[in-house]
């Protein structure tokens, strides 16, 4: 091989070993707010399994103790068990807020949660904390609560993962999108 030659090839390897170390591609992207994710068949499933307590109860559930609501199954329509004050109630979950559907129950009749009860509270929603994540579909241990009516569950820690395309997952399922803004060098 001749010398000039040598040359391009190692001048040519040297700035390709340069751009590659540059990274290329583009600047990362972070989920700009936390997330509301409307409680529906595909968010509760995504926390299926997780006890969500509410240490003064839930007004729209009629518990003033503390009260543990958990979905817990992953369908579009997931069972959930609630447990206060040395009760229990489960059944069937529909969404358009959450209508709990009380199948047994061991609550005194004429309580919300009753046998054959049908309790609808609104709003209902899950609460990530997903403000400065990076969106690269890794998932970070996050803090998650759930919103009944007025009364707000205490954090239950989770793993949280946003993709680049904006889906957020809890537990590696999927459970809503959320909105990304960019960020790094090049962005106002």
């Amino acid at each position: 091989m001749k010398k000039a030659s040598l040359k391009w090839v190692l001048s040519a390897t040297v700035a390709a070993a340069m751009l590659a170390a540059c990274g290329g591609g583009s600047d990362p992207v972070a989920v700009a707010a936390n997330s509301t994710l409307a409680a529906n068949g595909t968010s509760a499933s995504a926390v299926s399994s997780v006890p969500f307590s509410f240490p003064a109860g839930v007004a729209e559930l009629g518990t003033t103790a503390a009260t543990t609501v958990t979905f817990t199954s992953s369908s579009a329509t997931p069972g959930f068990s609630i447990a206060s004050g040395g009760n229990t109630a489960t059944g069937v979950t529909t969404f358009g807020s959450c209508i709990f559907t009380v199948t047994t129950s061991t609550f005194p009749t004429g309580h919300a949660l009753a046998l054959g009860s049908v309790v609808t509270v609104n709003p209902c929603n899950i609460n990530v904390p997903t403000a400065g994540s990076t969106a690269n579909g890794v998932g970070t241990s996050r803090s998650v609560a759930l919103q009944l009516g007025a009364a707000a569950s205490s954090g239950v820690p989770v793993t949280v993962g946003v993709t680049a395309g904006g889906l957020l997952t809890i537990n590696g399922r999927t459970a809503g999108t959320v909105t990304l803004t960019p960020t790094g060098a090049g962005v106002p």
